[in-house]
């Protein structure tokens, strides 16, 4: 590749990307402890006596300490997402234009590509599938923060957490099924992280654009201007 056909173009600030290295720490902690507070195994079916389980640092009150510690972290970790909307421009890609025809027709575009059936793509900074992806992503990280809190104000009926998400227990038709709908969307975000991980790394391979680095130095590398330029320009 000639040096005067590369296309370096700065997309992600620093914010955004201690934004989003502290997010996938706090999905992997929190999916990890959720499963051990729904099913205990790293102890056994029988557990320890309770002077030895403190000793090894395994109660089901530390791990709890740890679930909820890291559910804090995303929550407002959240809510800095959002403000950081007001700054850099790249950093409203997660916004999806489905108001556009364009939008699904790319979004089309990109599912057959990643299926191996087109095998040519239009340049974006960030595709149409993508966006959306990370939209909904964003949506069920905020129904884990509002269902998880929920949960925790059981434990205080007048506290904080209850009077502010306390409706929604009844809402979804009680405490099992806050559960139940906490656990599917905790599998359906694991799902998508290995299939983001996956893709990132297939992106690179095939397309070296540089996807993975970007997130380390916010900068993208592109043979043609993306069609999407002015959402960064």
């Amino acid at each position: 590749m000639r040096e005067e056909l590369v296309k370096r173009i700065y997309i992600f600030s620093p914010s955004l990307r201690i934004w989003h290295w502290i997010n996938a720490v706090c999905i992997v902690i929190l999916f990890l402890t959720g499963l051990y507070i729904g099913n205990p195994f790293f102890i056994g079916s029988q557990g320890l006596e309770a002077t030895y389980a403190y000793a090894h640092r395994l109660t089901m009150d530390f791990i709890r300490f740890i679930h909820f510690s890291a559910g804090y972290v995303l929550m407002v970790m959240l809510l800095f997402r959002l403000f950081l909307l007001f700054f850099n421009k790249g950093d409203r890609l997660i916004i999806p234009r489905v108001w556009k025809g364009d939008f699904w027709k790319g979004v089309g575009e990109m599912v057959l590509h990643y299926l191996f059936i087109k095998p040519w793509h239009r340049t974006y900074i960030r595709n149409p599938l993508a966006r959306l992806a990370y939209f909904l992503l964003y949506l069920a990280l905020i129904f884990m923060v509002i269902t998880g809190f929920a949960m925790y104000g059981l434990s205080d009926p007048a506290g904080f957490w209850a009077k502010l998400f306390g409706w929604i227990v009844p809402m979804l038709g009680g405490e099992f099924l806050v559960h139940a709908w906490h656990h599917w969307f905790a599998w359906i975000i694991i799902f998508f992280v290995i299939i983001h991980v996956y893709l990132v790394i297939r992106y690179d391979v095939i397309e070296k654009e540089g996807e993975v680095s970007s997130m380390f130095s916010g900068m993208k590398t592109f043979k043609e201007t993306p069609v999407d330029v002015e959402d960064v320009a």
